[in-house]
């Protein structure tokens, strides 16, 4: 309708600008605080409660709707169904069975949403000048009263390049979703044997397009 804003649409994983601390603070810090979290939602019930108030307590601090942060997570969702009704054990439901499988299902989706708060408040760009950062200083101080060499990032530079491709896969997939949608085609497992072909066709040109990049900047011949 005329005179008013079309909502923007984002896809899971995308970058959300803002000036809040969190989107301030260093990107390393913020990716081991996705594996600290992750980490004590797997290592106990105490750990899991604790890393779901910490995400909470931190997408209202960046101003993020935390419902937000689940956003692409149907694929996810089923699996998580599936684990429900394995813990069950089904036709015989018990208190224990049901406990268990909320645990479990509860174990799998923090991880996504930590995930998806580090890339909505952290661009690829700071996640890998902070990453070479760190491991430059880690090198440097490996290397101490040896004689001063060049120093090349390579780990933080594949993590980054790794870390990478989990947006640009969100991006290509709600591109080809969107494509479908205004062809008319009809959702199910037609679409799917539509989208996975293309997107993954897409997926490996844009890691041929990244190889090359980085070959013609000299990082892509074996140095190290």
């Amino acid at each position: 309708m005329a005179g008013r804003l079309m909502p923007t649409l984002r896809t899971p994983f995308s970058y959300r600008a803002g000036k809040t601390f969190l989107h301030r603070a260093p990107a390393a810090f913020k990716l081991l605080g996705v594996l600290a979290l992750s980490t004590a939602a797997f290592a106990s019930v105490h750990g899991l409660a604790l890393a779901i108030l910490l995400i909470l307590a931190v997408s209202a601090a960046a101003r993020i709707p935390f419902w937000q942060l689940l956003k692409g997570a149907r694929p996810l969702a089923a699996l998580s169904l599936c684990i429900m009704l394995l813990n069950l054990q089904l036709p015989n439901i018990s208190v224990d069975g049901l406990c268990a499988g909320i645990i479990s299902v509860l174990r799998i989706f923090v991880p996504f949403a930590a995930a998806a708060l580090l890339f909505a408040v952290t661009t690829m760009r700071e996640l890998r000048l902070s990453l070479a950062a760190l491991e430059i200083r880690l090198k440097n101080l490996c290397a101490a009263g040896r004689p001063p060499q060049k120093t090349v990032a390579f780990f933080s530079l594949g993590i980054s390049l790794m870390l990478g491709f989990i947006p640009r896969f969100f991006d290509l997939w709600e591109t080809a979703n969107l494509a479908c949608e205004a062809r008319s085609c009809k959702r199910g497992l037609r679409r799917l044997f539509i989208l996975i072909p293309l997107v993954t066709e897409r997926m490996m040109e844009s890691a041929a397009d990244t190889a090359l990049a980085l070959q013609a900047r000299g990082l892509g011949d074996g140095e190290c």
